[in-house]
């Protein structure tokens, strides 16, 4: 099997520069809009779901697990068991490959 020639590929044309005016009313609008004085009149609604999920949510997080752990690195108590880890690394990349 042979693949034929291919045409050549053109350079792109180099970025054109706008307009000094168009530069101007850019910067008309950038200015507008941080003083604030123009309006937008779109209106946007969550749902419920999307609301409760942005909400925080203290139960996400173990509040007292976080205080235990954070004051045993204080103390300079915290140990970690690394072939644990290196156990739970490998896994997980096992895991993932097999999804592949």
């Amino acid at each position: 099997m042979a693949i034929d020639r291919t045409q050549g590929v053109s350079p792109l044309t180099p970025i054109q520069q706008r307009e000094p005016s168009e530069a101007s009313v850019q910067n008309a609008r950038k200015e507008q809009s941080v003083s604030g004085t123009t309006t937008s009149g779109t209106a946007v609604t969550l749902s419920s779901a999307q609301a409760s999920l942005t909400q925080s949510s203290a139960q996400d997080i173990n509040t007292a697990r976080v205080d235990e752990l954070k004051q045993a690195i204080r103390d300079g108590k915290l140990t970690m068991d690394t072939g644990k880890i290196a156990d739970a690394l490998l896994q997980d990349t096992q895991d993932y490959l097999k999804g592949l």
